[in-house]
């Protein structure tokens, strides 16, 4: 049985630059860095959506924004992060894609 993603749309914010013809990250802000509760603190790596970004670049992303300098994004975890974040895949999407922004007004608990 398949379980549905759960989306976390909490403050991260993704920075971003053009390096010639190409899109790259030059930073991943955490907002819970300097909090007790950190949902995205899942193993010893520290900001799981932090680790996969640097590591993957925007082949985690699955939204459509134009580009800018710093996007806010939600993010969720496949797999378990027990098992290292190796196995895992996180996905990340712009809290400004049109058909996100669309689904996450429809949810009874707001993202």
């Amino acid at each position: 049985m398949e379980s549905e993603i759960t989306w976390n749309k909490d403050g991260h914010r993704v920075s971003l630059r053009i390096e010639k013809n190409n899109l790259v990250i030059s930073g991943v802000s955490c907002p819970h860095l300097d909090t007790d509760n950190k949902p995205c603190h899942l193993t010893d790596d520290g900001c799981a959506v932090k680790w996969f970004l640097m590591m993957y670049g925007l082949e985690c992303n699955v939204g459509v924004v134009d580009p800018a300098p710093e996007l806010e994004i939600a993010w969720s975890i496949v797999g378990n992060p027990n098992e290292g974040l190796t196995s895992c895949q996180v996905w990340v999407i712009p809290v400004d894609d049109e058909f996100f922004s669309a689904w996450a007004v429809t949810q009874i608990t707001p993202i």
